[in-house]
């Protein structure tokens, strides 16, 4: 059994006996909405602070400021001030320290190496994350399409045990407020048709000489970022 399923599902208990006996009036008038939500992105927090993931930090108290800028006397700086403050705080992070900090990376023994991830598989993909880090490898024999959202978390997805017959395939993104990471083999060739606002889309090594399968990126990328590997 899984630790995070272990920790949500006592979280998901704890919510539902705090409802039952807050209409019971046994507590204090809270919105729980608000409140688990504030849970949520403590949780974020501290599993971006262990991996040195700056988007995971500064996003996350983004969202807690906005959640709770009445208490706080911010309200004029919510939501968006402190949204595009965490967004060119995490840039600003990751152009000094490096994507997912430096320090962090040089546990890995080689790039596209994703100890404990969990295997997509299919010729056509789906793949949502949200407030959180995910870590994925897609595994087909006839790669043709998939579909990708990140919101407000990380994502790392490898493409090294993909196959792409038909000589093209398309990934459509969907990024808001994240950071994606795409690792995928040095043959292939990269069109960039998406669209950003406040976004960026990067690629950080070009294909090797000779032809190969061409992959092509649509979709928006949204106060967030794209990054291209090749392994």
């Amino acid at each position: 059994m899984k630790k995070d399923n272990v920790f949500w599902g006592v979280l998901l208990l704890l919510a539902a006996f705090y409802i039952i006996i807050n209409n019971l009036g046994f507590m204090p008038d809270v919105n729980v909405v608000r409140l688990g939500l504030a849970v949520i992105c403590v949780v974020v927090f501290f599993k971006s602070l262990a991996r040195l993931e700056f988007g995971g930090m500064l996003f996350s108290l983004a969202v807690l400021a906005i959640l709770f800028d009445s208490q706080l006397g911010i309200t004029a700086l919510t939501p968006w001030p402190v949204l595009i403050a965490a967004l060119l705080g995490s840039i600003g992070l990751n152009m000094i320290f490096g994507s997912g900090s430096r320090m962090y990376k040089k546990g890995k023994q080689s790039v596209g190496e994703f100890k404990g991830t969990e295997y997509v598989s299919g010729e056509e993909i789906y793949i949502s994350g949200r407030f959180n880090g995910y870590k994925k490898t897609i595994s087909s024999d006839n790669f043709t399409r998939a579909t990708i959202q990140c919101k407000f978390a990380g994502m790392e997805i490898s493409f090294d045990d993909a196959v792409i017959q038909g000589g093209k395939a398309v990934v459509e993104l969907d990024v808001a407020f994240a950071g994606l990471e795409l690792y995928i083999p040095q043959s292939w060739r990269v069109e960039n048709h998406t669209e950003g606002i406040f976004g960026g889309f990067e690629e950080h090594r070009s294909h090797s000489d000779g032809e190969g399968p061409t992959v092509v990126f649509k979709g928006n990328v949204k106060f967030g970022g794209v990054e291209i590997y090749r392994i």
